[in-house]
């Protein structure tokens, strides 16, 4: 038999959210200590959760698995259903069953799943005994897999070291008591920063590299040369150096690979928030090029501790996008590289270019991810105004010149009206730096441009005073009193036209990532706050910078206008040779592989 997936309870290092896992009643609970559920005569748990249903629509679309049964490990006698959850369906219980065990494992019935088109399984338990309790649970297959999967594991890393200490510490230790996983996973850690201290077992399946600080995507790229170098590794799993994760979601993934229809299958793991753990920031997403804000996220804000919720998350939908908290993929898909963009954009042009068709998400495979309001700021909106533009350019055919004037001007306006003025310099110098073309791009220093891009020290997350913390949000006027307010801000640029004596009203505070365009109208200060840590920052009117950066916004349009066909040509042209081995061999001050090297010297002679 082969396993699946299998029990997830809650761990006070990861999530102690118990509706992610189980739902009990009657006095039935869940122990932190002995990771079980625990039962009295007549108390209930159920699995229908984020963690434990089992996505038989999934398996039945994407793998060769056709029968796959429910084994237990419990303590007691108790009543059992398997029950079929269904999007657009009233709630069928397949089968009921009294089994009864003394710490071993119970095997139910088996499911076809040919006979279940769409939706999920779960498992609702009653016990039947004074004590009970489930220790175990997991879904298995006689299926044969249909490919032999090896994965690493690719986790660049700058300075993440207490994140990578606590996910090497997990994953080495679940590996421990799966020696048949561990034989097929390897872990490598590429450490940008060049100084992490980890304690690793000898001759153990982890590696930790040195490399060029060339941001997450020199990070990706040193994995994806040293696998392909390697030649042991089927597949590659990338992800953050910023995310907490169940190291069974890693099982749960080479699973799905091995008994994947596809041998391009792709598995793109949901972005759950850290701050609120039962919220879902996407499960792939959808790409909209010719919008102000191209990610559209599927299933954003979803709470997955909410049973009526889960069957829809678990709808198949076109992925355009597929983040690289959690991505899994064969190496064989592609020959390209990444693209060298240090920061934002490598993962989405990668997915537009090979990604798109083959990427699947699964309820139960997703990991908590720093939320993304908490690193933005000017060094990331440089980064995204310069690289989403190449991605488009690269991407997205019929994107032209009036498409990224569009996005740039709404950009730069609204952070102008909103008294950002941090980032609209940064939106600003990206662009231009992109309008540069191809040939300054070859020539970048990757770190230096990182370290100019982080000069500005405003519009950071900080610890704000105590009456900035307490101070209520403002909100806005009802209609049409709103409407009035948008015109009136909008014909006084946010105020910046009015005299000094019509904008002395007090500071008021908004959430981080508002554009609060109304708010500035008769105030000099704006307190922006982030409502899970309450830090925040404060910016103040500048009329002088404002049209100054007006005045610059206004020739970066017109550049885009003028140059941006034949920068978009160069760029397509370059495109190989910005993605190849050599060019990013060269970037990271790496030689040709042995291999190459000898085949070089063979052809010489």
């Amino acid at each position: 038999m082969h396993t699946l997936q299998s029990l997830l309870l809650p761990r006070v290092d990861l999530c102690t959210t118990g509706n992610m896992y189980v739902r009990t009643k009657g006095g039935a609970f869940w122990s932190l200590e002995d990771r079980s559920v625990q039962f009295g005569r007549g108390s209930q748990a159920s699995f229908d959760t984020y963690f434990n249903t089992f996505p038989v629509a999934k398996w039945r679309e994407h793998t060769t698995v056709r029968e796959a049964s429910f084994e237990l490990d419990v303590a007691g006698r108790f009543e059992v259903h398997t029950v079929f959850d269904h999007p657009h369906r009233a709630r069928q219980v397949l089968a009921s069953q009294v089994v009864e065990g003394t710490g071993s494992r119970v095997s139910l019935d088996p499911l076809l799943l040919g006979s279940l088109a769409g939706g999920q399984v779960f498992l609702r338990l009653r016990s039947l005994s004074d004590d009970g309790a489930l220790r175990g649970m997991r879904v298995v297959t006689p299926d044969e897999p249909s490919q032999d999967v090896r994965l690493v594991i690719v986790m660049p890393t700058f300075r993440r070291h207490d994140y990578v200490r606590a996910n090497l510490d997990r994953v080495l230790a679940h590996l421990d008591e799966a020696p048949g996983l561990a034989a097929r996973v390897r872990v490598l850690i590429v450490d940008n920063g060049r100084d992490l201290q980890v304690d690793l077992p000898p001759g153990g399946p982890v590696e930790v590299v040195p490399n060029a600080n060339l941001g997450g995507a020199g990070g990706y790229a040193r994995g994806l040369l040293e696998a392909r170098d390697a030649g042991w590794a089927s597949h590659a799993l990338f992800m953050d150096d910023d995310i907490s994760f169940h190291p069974e979601v890693i099982d749960r993934t080479v699973a799905l690979l091995d008994h994947a229809t596809s041998p391009e299958l792709c598995v793109s793991g949901a972005m759950l928030r850290e701050e609120q753990p039962q919220l879902q920031h996407e499960a792939g997403a959808g790409w909209a090029p010719f919008a102000v804000h191209p990610w559209q996220p599927i299933g954003k804000d979803l709470d997955l501790s909410k049973a009526k919720n889960l069957p829809q998350n678990d709808v198949d939908q076109q992925i355009d996008y597929s983040g690289w908290w959690h991505f899994a993929f064969p190496l064989s898909l592609t020959a390209d590289n990444l693209l060298p963009v240090f920061l934002r954009g490598d993962d989405v042009l990668f997915s537009l270019r090979h990604v798109r068709p083959h990427a699947i998400t699964v309820n139960g495979i997703g990991v908590w991810h720093q939320d993304f309001e908490y690193k933005n700021g000017p060094a990331f909106f440089y980064y995204e105004a310069r690289n989403i533009a190449l991605v488009n350019a690269l991407a997205i055919d019929g994107y032209e010149a009036k498409h990224l004037r569009k996005r740039f001007l709404a950009l730069t306006l609204r952070a102008l009206l909103s008294m950002k003025y941090d980032s609209a310099e940064a939106t600003i110098r990206g662009t231009r730096d992109f309008l540069r073309g191809p040939e300054w791009w070859a020539t970048l220093d990757h770190e230096a441009v990182n370290t100019a891009a982080r000069d500005h020290q405003g519009e950071r997350l900080g610890e704000l005073p105590e009456h900035f913390r307490r101070m209520p949000f403002w909100q806005p006027r009802r209609a049409p009193f709103q409407q009035v307010s948008i015109l009136a801000s909008l014909l006084s640029l946010g105020g910046h036209l009015l005299p000094p004596s019509r904008t002395r009203k007090p500071p008021a505070a908004v959430s981080l990532q508002t554009r609060p365009i109304t708010t500035g109208l008769d105030r000099d200060e704006i307190v922006y706050r982030y409502p899970p840590t309450g830090e925040g920052f404060v910016v103040r009117r500048d009329r002088d910078r404002f049209f100054d950066l007006l005045r610059e916004a206004a020739r970066t349009a017109v550049e885009i206008t003028r140059t941006y066909d034949d920068v978009r040509e160069r760029y397509r042209a370059a495109y190989p040779q910005m993605v190849s081995d050599g060019n990013w061999r060269r970037l990271l001050g790496l030689p040709e592989p042995r291999a190459r090297q000898t085949e070089e010297a063979l052809v010489e002679g």
